[in-house]
């Protein structure tokens, strides 16, 4: 199943940079390096979702009012 991380610079419906990998453990690493990188900025979104037989499920998604959030 593939996994997708998301990095919104702004509302949940803003434009997104994704990348998607096969490896949930490289899209956690993934997920962890954009938090470090960009989480300072106060409009970041990042998530973390997993593309399954039911379709997409977020996994976690971290903003820096909220911090890290386990699913939706």
């Amino acid at each position: 199943m593939p996994f997708h991380v998301r990095l919104h610079f702004g509302p949940p419906s803003s434009p997104a940079v994704t990348g998607t990998w096969d490896s949930e453990a490289t899209a956690e690493r993934k997920f962890r390096g954009f938090i470090g990188r960009y989480g300072s900025q106060a409009e970041v979104r990042i998530e973390l979702v997993e593309d399954g037989p039911r379709g997409e499920q977020t996994v976690r998604s971290w903003t820096r009012e909220r911090g890290e959030v386990e699913g939706a």
